[in-house]
């Protein structure tokens, strides 16, 4: 239940039982780790509560990554490379076609104003595990990175990624959704 360290989406925090569970990562085999403050007994049943605060504010700004990365595509022939949700500043990082590295403030506001308007429209937001067969049919924004066990996410009729994060039913949970600064960082926008 306790989202690991993935993709640029932070861990979930919370308790296991009486201890604080302070990171939670993912090893190459799949197993889910939770580092804690204070030991618990081998065979111990105990009751997980994740902070729930972190944890939607989480879903919210991944869930707006996705909609700047797809507004992104189809507005200005973008690609999503990385991102990085923090709780006080989120970026994201992109190469626009061509070797551009600054978007104008007309291009920003056209940003915005897509994705704002998906918020405003509550788009809904489906994650689904679909058949070979779907999978090929889907128009997914960029090819998955695993081979099997491939989630979707998709929020509204554009925006179709694998993706295993967290996000919230609807595109109206997000919120308000404001860039509030566009630089090259690295060579890329």
């Amino acid at each position: 239940a306790f989202y690991p360290t993935s993709g640029g989406q932070p861990y979930d925090t919370g308790t296991l039982g009486a201890a604080r569970v302070t990171d939670v990562s993912v090893d190459e085999a799949g197993e889910v780790w939770h580092l804690v403050d204070a030991p618990l007994a081998v065979g111990e049943t105990v009751h997980g509560e994740i902070d729930w605060t972190r944890r939607f504010d989480h879903m919210q700004q991944h869930a707006g990554e996705h909609l700047l990365a797809n507004a992104a595509k189809r507005l200005l022939g973008g690609h999503t490379i990385g991102l990085h949700l923090g709780a006080e500043i989120s970026t994201i990082d992109m190469t626009l076609p061509a070797g551009k590295t600054h978007a104008s403030d007309e291009e920003i506001r056209a940003l915005e104003d897509d994705v704002n308007g998906w918020i405003q429209n509550d788009a809904p937001i489906r994650c689904w595990f679909p058949d070979a067969e779907e999978l090929k049919a889907l128009p997914l924004r960029k090819p998955p990175a695993v081979d099997e066990h491939i989630r979707i996410v998709q929020i509204g009729p554009h925006e179709f990624c694998a993706c295993g994060g967290t996000h919230p039913a609807s595109a109206g949970q997000i919120g308000l959704f404001k860039i509030v600064d566009a630089r090259p960082s690295r060579g890329k926008l």
